[in-house]
């Protein structure tokens, strides 16, 4: 099946201790590009997650956005430091004592308070999620991405194959014309020789051999012959309607296939002395530049 190149797809995960939000978004390129950007604690799941897109990838530029958070018991702890609270209660009792206050001055609620709020006693502490165990959740975010952009590119493919199937039917068309045309060309050339050799002549007593008119026709015939090219283009739109079935990427195949067009429309064109048929020759060009628009969106 055929696919663009351009689409996007987006995918999500949630749970008690993590959640995240996967968003892929692809464009024409020639080439196939990644471009990740991600928390910097999934850094290290950075290359798992290229090979899964480039499994289902393989022609574009891809960006990828994910967002993501740890909640819960495994996003952060606080650290208590007792020795340094329990320095801060002894330091409370010794002022208590200068002071000449009862000890409980304070008031134990009061005073494990203020502890509390003292520089370094209770610190924020970040703990390493465990990326092993958070892996296949972005793995099946991403999956889910995967899958909304594989359908969007696939259901734009179909379009651009059936436009392009149809172009190659109208480049057939025409070439049947061309077909048509073509032996046409040398009997008229050669009644129209006669003619002028006839006007030339007229009153003097000449004649032109039938065998040297003949020779001239057969010269001509031979500089304008078309067939070889007639017939590598019929077979070039029968593999390009071929090539649109299959279930592989194709842009490249049919890259190259559209330039083999271009190259038999030209040589027609070039050998093609007459309006009629330089005039079908433009038109055939005209259909094949845009085919070739067309593929450029072409995984």
């Amino acid at each position: 099946m055929v696919k663009s190149m351009t689409g996007f797809g987006r995918g999500a995960y949630e749970d008690q201790t993590f959640s995240c939000t996967v968003e892929m978004k692809t464009v024409n390129h020639r080439y196939n590009e990644v471009a990740i950007r991600l928390p910097r604690f999934l850094n290290p799941l950075e290359d798992r997650l290229r090979k899964q897109i480039l499994a289902t990838v393989s022609r574009g530029r891809i960006d990828v956005f994910i967002s993501a958070a740890v909640t819960g018991s495994s996003g952060s702890r606080l650290k208590v430091d007792e020795e340094l609270a329990l320095a801060y209660h002894e330091a409370l009792g010794k002022i208590a004592k200068t002071l000449g206050a009862a000890d409980n001055a304070l008031g134990i609620g009061a005073e494990l308070l203020h502890i509390a709020r003292c520089p370094e006693v209770i610190v924020p502490q970040d703990v390493s999620p465990d990326l092993e165990e958070l892996w296949p959740k972005l793995q099946q975010a991403a999956a889910q991405a995967l899958e909304q952009l594989a359908a969007m590119r696939s259901v734009e493919g179909e379009n651009i194959a059936a436009d392009m199937a149809a172009r190659a039917d109208l480049i057939a068309a025409k070439l049947a014309q061309v077909e048509v045309r073509a032996p046409q060309i040398v009997s008229e050339y050669q009644t129209k020789l006669q003619e002028r050799l006839n006007a030339l002549l007229a009153g003097a007593k000449v004649q032109v051999e039938p065998e040297r008119l003949l020779q001239e026709a057969a010269v001509f015939a031979d500089r304008t012959n078309i067939t070889e090219e007639i017939v590598r283009l019929k077979s070039h739109l029968l593999q390009f309607k071929a090539i649109l079935k299959q279930e592989v990427p194709v842009g490249r195949k049919l890259d190259f296939l559209v330039q083999e067009f271009n190259r038999e429309a030209n040589t027609i064109g070039s050998k093609a002395n007459d309006y009629q048929l330089a005039q079908l020759v433009v038109e055939i060009k005209a259909e094949i530049e845009k085919i070739r628009e067309q593929l450029q969106n072409l995984e």
